[in-house]
């Protein structure tokens, strides 16, 4: 199973989803064998904000269940269309608690230019 939420969501707060989430790993150590949550930063409920919310969990899914590869991150993109601040920028969406980070390098709008990486503790 493949989650995702808006950080952004005005309807439904990312946080409630990170709690259900987090239940379920405390239940179960090795969930993230058959559930993974992604959380979109900027994005609202379902899609828009200033956020990369151009992205393909289906064929995510597809090659996890499918093929046997776990998403370790989903390739996304802002549109060029003007409704963020930042056209055609690319990141990484990365599976909870991981966040996409900065190597350091390189174009800011260039997914290839950061890793998914867990947070500090």
């Amino acid at each position: 199973m493949i989650v995702y939420h808006g950080n952004s969501d005005p309807v439904f707060s990312v946080n409630h989803t990170i709690d259900w989430y987090e239940k379920i790993r405390a239940a179960e150590p090795q969930a993230s064998d058959f559930v993974r949550l992604f959380t979109i930063p900027g994005m609202h409920h379902c899609y828009g904000g200033p956020a990369t919310d151009r992205f393909d969990m289906l064929t995510a899914l597809v090659n996890w269940v499918e093929r046997g590869v776990p998403p370790a991150s989903v390739p996304a993109a802002t549109g060029p269309d003007g409704n963020t601040p930042w056209p055609n920028r690319t990141r990484p969406l990365c599976p909870y608690p991981q966040q996409a980070r900065y190597v350091g390098t390189g174009s800011l709008e260039d997914a290839a230019n950061f890793r998914c990486v867990a947070p500090a503790s």
